[in-house]
Order: structure tokens, then C-alpha cells, then sequence
């Protein structure tokens, strides 16, 4: 079980997705390949959130990963790229404990300025 990639993203009213923290584990890929692999994973959860609709959860497979997805109903979202074995449920589990502690240290407020690239990009 491998767990690649876990990401908080803000959806707009509009439907586009703004990331606003990531944490990336890439030390089972070439040193060469990570740099594409991030980007791709980034990319993909971008997507993934601007086509997921507000309060609902997904999981999709891109590849040789599985990509669960939640969008809350304030537009916090967030998603998890993990390899086939990692369960889906955890998954699920570990977005709505991270979305939790990231709304509770980090005001709507904050997510907008993010946006505007007032402050650094909030961390994990």
C-alpha cells in the first residue's frame, strides 16, 4: 500500500479549483521522473476536484493509481493518490481528518488571499 500524494484544494463558485496545500511521496520513482510525476498528480487533482460537485466523494482510477476526491459543501476539498491496494475507505477517512484539521487551522478567509497569492501557499 502506498500513499502518493495528499492535497487541499479550494473550489470557486465558479467550478475552478485552486490548490492550497500538497504533500508528495515520491521516493519510489527515479530521481529524473519525479519532478513529471508531481506535476501530473497536481494536475490531476486540480481536475478532479473542478469536476467533482460540491458535497460529494469519488474515486477514480488515472493510470496505475486510484484518485479519491471529496468536495465539501464549504468548497474545501481535498484528494488522495494511492496505488490499488490502499483502501478506499481509509482514504476516505484521512480526507475528512485532514480537511477538518485544515478548516479548523486556516479560515475561509485565508483560502481566499491563497488564491490571490497574498501569502505562501498554506502547508500541511
Amino acid at each position: 500500500m502506498k500513499l502518493y500524494c495528499l492535497s487541499v484544494v479550494s473550489k470557486s463558485e465558479s467550478g475552478t479549483a485552486c490548490p492550497l496545500a500538497a504533500a508528495h511521496e515520491l521516493s519510489s520513482f527515479g530521481y529524473f521522473q519525479r519532478s513529471s510525476v508531481k506535476e501530473f498528480m497536481d494536475f490531476s487533482c486540480k481536475i478532479l476536484v473542478e469536476r467533482t460537485l460540491t458535497s460529494s466523494r469519488s474515486s477514480v482510477k488515472e493510470q496505475e493509481y486510484i484518485c479519491h476526491v471529496y468536495v465539501r459543501s464549504d468548497n474545501l476539498a481535498g484528494v488522495v493518490i494511492a496505488d490499488h491496494e490502499y483502501p478506499q475507505r481509509v482514504a476516505h477517512t484521512l480526507l475528512n481528518k485532514v480537511l477538518e484539521e485544515f478548516s479548523a487551522q486556516y479560515s475561509k478567509s485565508q483560502w481566499s488571499s491563497a488564491k490571490q497569492g497574498i501569502p505562501k501557499k498554506l502547508m500541511l
